[in-house]
């Protein structure tokens, strides 16, 4: 049987300050992308990297895009924490009144 289901692309990334031997590809998988890296066909190290929409161009991780989406899901819920509190203060000044 010679049929494949479904065949891997890996593509060829650059690898900066790590030895000439040092091979690192990746493949468009769903939801992400499957990263291989090693210095021979045989023996590769490889890992899933989350990317639902993505957005790694295979130089860098696009940190900054990253990091915006994860400062604003901290404010939503720093904001709705704050809320919780002062409505949990709230019902303690009214037990408060009614003793």
């Amino acid at each position: 049987m010679t049929e494949h289901a479904f065949a891997l692309e890996w593509e060829r990334l650059g690898n900066e300050g790590s030895e000439a031997a040092l091979v690192t590809e990746r493949a468009r998988v769903f939801g992400g992308w499957l990263v291989r890296v090693g210095s021979s066909p045989a023996a590769m190290a490889v890992t899933f990297v989350p990317d639902g929409q993505f957005r790694w161009d295979g130089e860098d991780f696009g940190e900054d895009d990253y990091e915006e989406e994860d400062e604003e899901e901290y404010e939503e819920e720093d904001g709705e924490e704050e809320e919780e509190e002062d409505a949990d203060e709230e019902e303690e000044e009214d037990d408060e009144e009614d003793a």
